[in-house]
């Protein structure tokens, strides 16, 4: 059979897969900031002690995780400008001696790494890591093995973002974004946390271009 209806239906479908873009579309060096309005939107659904470390592991050079929060009244922050250039910036290869209170982070690592960055930050955080990341990190045999079964430094929460933010290489100083087809949340792990995962929605609708 080769009809041109079929072709056509064809067509729509591979437009809207999710992820599938080719790699001569995607950002240099996957750059993806975070929005300024998606790290406000946590904080408001969060409790963190002002005075606490806070590591943020992979910025970019435009800080804006930790834009925010020096804005919110957080005063002991390390800010680590990743430049895949100078492998001293990369935390893959960090001295893990130094500890932090918390990590706060959207990696700029691809998937491939995402279970060795999870893993590396483990072992220097004392409390809490809060990730910006796109559910699809939720499958995998290996990742289910390494970092979900973890019962020592589990994960405690999943705030998902109601409408999907489409991330790009530039952030707007009013925190509006374009929406996209991969959606993101803020992924919490806690050392010692006993329990069920939590998950709640973060409503972003008043942050998105579009409006629906």
């Amino acid at each position: 059979m080769n009809s041109p209806f079929l072709k056509m239906e064809l067509k729509n479908f591979r437009q809207i897969l999710p992820n599938q873009n080719k790699k001569e579309h995607r950002n240099l060096n996957d750059k993806y900031l975070t929005p300024l309005s998606l790290v406000e939107q946590l904080l408001s659904h969060i409790e963190l002690d002002k005075a606490a470390s806070i590591l943020e592991p992979c910025c970019s050079v435009e800080k804006s995780i930790i834009q925010v929060l020096e804005q919110n009244g957080f005063t002991n922050l390390t800010a680590n400008v990743y430049n895949p250039e100078i492998p001293s910036t990369d935390f893959l290869l960090f001295n893990t001696e130094t500890k932090y209170d918390y990590i706060i982070t959207n990696t700029p690592y691809g998937d491939k790494e995402i279970t060795k960055f999870i893993l590396k930050m483990k072992e220097i955080v004392n409390k809490q890591i809060i990730c910006l990341y796109p559910l699809s990190i939720l499958q995998g045999i290996k990742r289910y093995k390494q970092i979900w079964c973890d019962k020592i430094f589990p994960l405690k929460e999943v705030l998902l973002f109601v409408r999907p933010p489409f991330l790009t290489d530039t952030i707007n100083a009013n925190g509006k974004y374009k929406t996209g087809m991969t959606f993101y949340a803020w992924f919490i792990w806690e050392k010692g946390y006993i329990g069920e995962i939590q998950f709640r929605h973060i409503n972003n609708q008043e942050f998105c271009m579009k409006k629906l």
